[in-house]
């Protein structure tokens, strides 16, 4: 009897055995041939190996005379990790041509731009993307705002980053607004971005970085404990992030406490061996307990993998001048003064180790410019002032000891220095009457 006939006035049913029968007798929708081997494509790339996938999609675009548009996607997405960004947009292109339609092979083909520094033409791309996509993209704003910060139109970027927080929970627009409010030393608002990206993101070991950057800002506004409970919690996440072990090693450092700083450090070196700012600090720590042999060699280590910073250098400059070393001091200390012009600390510091030389000319230029660059410091007033003294400029030297008396009448200085602004004060005066 054939299917849905009527029997004893019932519809009959097909059987379990009917159904699975018709079933076979059915003809599996064929895929295009272009696009029947991409799943093979996609577990290669997606068990990372590229080898093997590169091979099959160089195959799969001489079969397809290059119009495999999810083959040409994975060969930009390779060649971009390769480094080979060039290229990998040439990819993208390809695949763009083949479907325009398909937002994420814009989206590729603006990332690209954006990391070759083609920072105009990414946003375009962008702005297209936007067009194309039907809903609202939050890594679209995103990216538009990384390239309008790459631009310095920071006002846009913000507008671009908040449209992106308002579309995801993701943490990346939320640190990115944060850093853009940075840029322009707007603190508060940066601290209520980071704040709100803590109410509002879930937090894991993959996002941390919103307790680190919010601790870096504490440390940068001097709320060391706060920023020391941020790392804290950032390290409770991710226990080797070098990132967090830096600074928290730098606040134990900063309260004389040099063994748990360093066995900080140590933790660090397994992870960044050639961090410069690491081999300073550590030379700072050894300087601290006074082995200065150890702190050398620490700190010649931080200049070598950084030659034109600055702490390394100035911080050599610190060490030979107490271990008695005043010509090597001049030489790093020269290197400092090449390395931050603008900073007065290293002018002095040269200026000591020119007289401890018996350079008393090349003394007194470089304080002169340290005086010149800051001229209402005590400590740098009383050496300069010792130093025109040296010199027998006794006029010159009693002018700039009235500077820092007055200074002292009104601000609380270092006994040390007080005492050394009394002995020459007593000295200038007696020299004053003798030649009267």
């Amino acid at each position: 009897m054939a299917n849905n006939a009527l029997s004893n006035g019932r519809i009959q049913q097909p059987t379990v055995s009917q159904r699975l029968r018709d079933d076979r007798t059915k003809k599996v929708a064929d895929l295009p041939s272009i696009e029947i081997r991409n799943w093979l494509l996609h577990r290669h790339y997606t068990r990372r190996e590229y080898r093997i996938c590169k091979i099959l999609i160089e195959e799969e675009l001489t079969k397809s005379n290059g119009h495999n548009e999810y083959a040409n996607y994975l060969k930009g997405l390779i060649l971009r990790k390769e480094g080979k960004v060039q290229d990998s947009l040439d990819s993208f292109q390809a695949a763009y041509k083949v479907n325009s339609s398909n937002v994420n092979n814009v989206k590729q083909i603006a990332k690209s731009l954006l990391m070759m520094g083609s920072h105009k033409r990414a946003v375009e791309a962008y702005l297209e993307a936007d067009k194309t996509t039907v809903l609202p993209d939050w890594d679209i704003h995103h990216s538009l705002g990384e390239c309008y910060v790459k631009l310095n139109q920071l006002q846009e970027a913000k507008k671009q980053f908040k449209r992106s927080i308002e579309l995801t929970k993701n943490e990346l627009p939320y640190l990115a607004l944060a850093r853009v409010h940075m840029m322009e030393d707007q603190i508060v608002e940066a601290k209520n971005v980071y704040i709100a990206a803590l109410r509002h993101v879930s937090i894991n070991n993959k996002n941390k970085y919103i307790f680190l950057e919010l601790g870096l800002l504490y440390l940068r506004i001097g709320d060391i404990q706060r920023a020391f409970q941020q790392f804290g919690t950032t390290l409770a996440y991710a226990s080797n992030c070098s990132k967090a072990l830096l600074p928290v090693a730098y606040i134990m450092q900063k309260h004389c406490e040099y063994d748990v700083a360093l066995s900080k450090y140590k933790i660090a070196a397994q992870l960044i061996p050639e961090s410069s700012a690491l081999w300073n600090n550590v030379g700072m720590c050894f300087y601290g307990k006074q082995k200065f042999v150890a702190a050398i060699s620490c700190l010649k280590r931080a200049h070598y993998l950084n030659p034109l910073a600055f702490l390394p250098v100035y911080n050599l400059g610190i060490a030979f001048l107490t271990t008695g070393q005043p010509a090597s001091a001049a030489i790093y200390l020269c290197a400092a003064v090449n390395a931050e012009s603008k900073n007065p600390m290293p002018y002095l510091l040269l200026g000591l180790a020119l007289k401890r030389l018996d350079d008393l000319e090349g003394s007194v230029k470089a304080l002169d410019k340290a005086h010149s660059l800051l001229p209402q410091d005590p400590l740098i007033l009383i050496n300069y002032a010792v130093i025109l003294d040296a010199t027998g400029k006794v006029t010159e030297a009693s002018e700039v000891l009235s500077a820092l008396n007055d200074i002292m009448a009104i601000i609380d200085v270092d006994l040390q220095i007080a005492q050394m602004a009394k002995k020459l004060s007593i000295k200038l005066q007696q020299q004053k009457l003798s030649t009267n």
